[in-house]
């Protein structure tokens, strides 16, 4: 039941709130560069400089976080961050948000968000970004 709310609960979220979407698309080639995508533009509410991603501790080795750096355009906004990590056939891998609270305008910004589970390097082709100015 959990699984059916959460996507329902983000999409009436979404419906209320201004909604800016950048996705991010990996060559199997880029995969094995774990350490980021280098610098993607963006429009909307500010511009992502970086996608670094974490690993579980113990092998297999596992993405179970991704901290997103970004400069906000505008300052004293609040922000949530979510991201969507999706496999070569289009499949939803894993998806998770974090949130930065008056926080604009002030730098890089870095936002971690921790997915709702873990996932295979090897398994991620595209990566989706949605950055929500509240």
């Amino acid at each position: 039941m959990k699984k059916v709310l959460a996507p329902l609960a983000l999409a009436l979220l979404l419906l209320l709130l201004p909604v800016y979407a950048v996705s991010i698309s990996l060559s199997p080639s880029s995969i094995n560069q774990i350490g980021g995508t280098g610098l993607v533009e963006v429009n909307g509410p500010g511009s992502i400089s970086r996608v670094k991603w974490i690993l579980t501790n113990n092998a297999p080795y596992r993405v179970n976080q991704v901290i997103i750096k970004w400069d906000a355009a505008n300052d004293g906004s609040t922000y949530t961050v979510y991201v969507t990590i999706y496999d070569n056939s289009n499949n939803v891998k894993a998806y998770g948000s974090g949130s930065t609270g008056n926080q604009g305008g002030s730098g890089t910004i870095e936002t971690t968000i921790n997915l709702n589970t873990s996932v295979d390097p090897r398994d991620i082709y595209k990566v989706e970004i949605i950055i929500v100015e509240e």
